[in-house]
């Protein structure tokens, strides 16, 4: 006989990024239908938390201890099930509390015949000394599934499944390739500015596909670095100073659906783009791991360049900005694993096994 219990999920972020409620409302969306939600949202605004989709019947939590001790009362009764968040963490102290404390509620709902899940995780830096509580509490899991390879890898546990903010996003045959006439350029503001080389690089890839440049900031501390692209190239501007999540991504979704290509260094600009049928370009000023190793997963590891690359690497973008069909091919292939990811999750909630 199927099991309601009540699920603890913890969806706090960055309250200043348009992308980190979005990715937890794609978790959320569809979670346990049938079980009552306790959802730890931190010190998030409520704009964030709007921006979460939650349901009418979910109780929120600021206090994560609050939440914890809910969570451990009614996994002593056999009632709960755990849920992680998803995104990025960083292996530092204050993770590494977090991940005890959870590993000791996942023991506890599990000896009580309950559920226990860990999804959408990506590791920041998955080198160096081997996390054991890491891989504790994702071999606890029935289900525990990874945004990349390297993180799985460092973890020794779990599968990888898709960035859960693909399954956000218009649906593929409602996009075409008519009618994009820019290019979208968006930077991060708390990392190395843009060289000369990779400011003539975007004029290159502008004057060859005859685009028009507007510059995004779908998270508000690049607001600077965004007015500084805007002049050097005479370009619109188009921040985000704060305020409605929701109302700011559907305004910057509209956006990317003008666009032929979105260039940029950060995860959820390019994958917001590619779910509005923009071919997304990692063009780093100062080049990680983290981008093209998720977006790998669907496919997309490829759909980077270097301002270094000279005239060739120019033409190799401008051949990718015509491959539109890949790129939606890829996000509805994710788009199924995800919608796969979830069905497997409710049922293994309701006490089933996971498929």
């Amino acid at each position: 006989m199927p099991r309601t219990p009540e699920v603890f999920v913890a969806a706090h972020g960055q309250d200043d990024n348009v992308g980190d409620p979005a990715l937890r409302r794609a978790m959320l969306e569809g979670l346990a239908p049938s079980s009552r939600r306790h959802v730890l949202v931190g010190a998030a605004s409520h704009a964030y938390v709007s921006a979460l989709g939650l349901r009418g019947d979910d109780v929120t939590y600021k206090s994560r201890r609050q939440w914890q001790l809910m969570a451990f009362r009614l996994a002593l009764q056999g009632k709960a099930a755990f849920v992680s968040n998803a995104g990025e963490i960083q292996l530092n102290r204050r993770r590494l509390r977090i991940n005890r404390f959870d590993r000791a509620l996942i023991a506890l709902i599990r000896a009580r015949g309950g559920a226990a899940i860990s999804t959408g995780l990506g590791v920041r830096t998955p080198s160096g000394s081997h996390s054991p509580v890491l891989t504790s509490l994702a071999r606890a899991c029935q289900i525990a599934t990874w945004r990349d390879q390297d993180s799985r890898d460092f973890a020794r546990a779990g599968v990888v499944r898709p960035d859960w903010a693909f399954a956000l996003g218009s649906a593929t045959t409602d996009l075409s390739s008519d009618a994009r006439p820019l290019v979208v350029i968006s930077m991060r503001g708390d990392s190395e500015a843009p060289s000369a080389e990779w400011m003539s690089a975007i004029g290159a890839i502008r004057d060859a596909m005859g685009l028009r440049i507007v510059v995004i900031s779908q998270v508000e501390r690049d607001v600077a670095r965004g007015e500084q692209l805007a002049v050097e190239f005479g370009a619109a501007l188009h921040p985000w100073m704060g305020g409605d999540h929701l109302a700011a991504e559907e305004d910057l979704r509209s956006v990317y659906r003008r666009a032929r290509l979105v260039i940029s260094d950060r995860l959820h600009v390019l994958i917001f783009a590619a779910t509005e049928g923009a071919v997304p370009i990692y063009l780093p000023a100062t080049h990680s791991t983290k981008i093209p190793r998720t977006m790998a997963t669907v496919g997309l590891g490829h759909y980077q360049a270097s301002a270094g690359g000279g005239d060739e690497e120019i033409r190799r973008i401008t051949r990718l900005a015509s491959t539109q069909q890949e790129v939606l091919a890829r996000v509805d292939a994710a788009r199924a694993k995800l919608e796969e990811l979830s069905r497997s999750m409710n049922t293994v909630i309701s006490g089933g096994r996971a498929s």
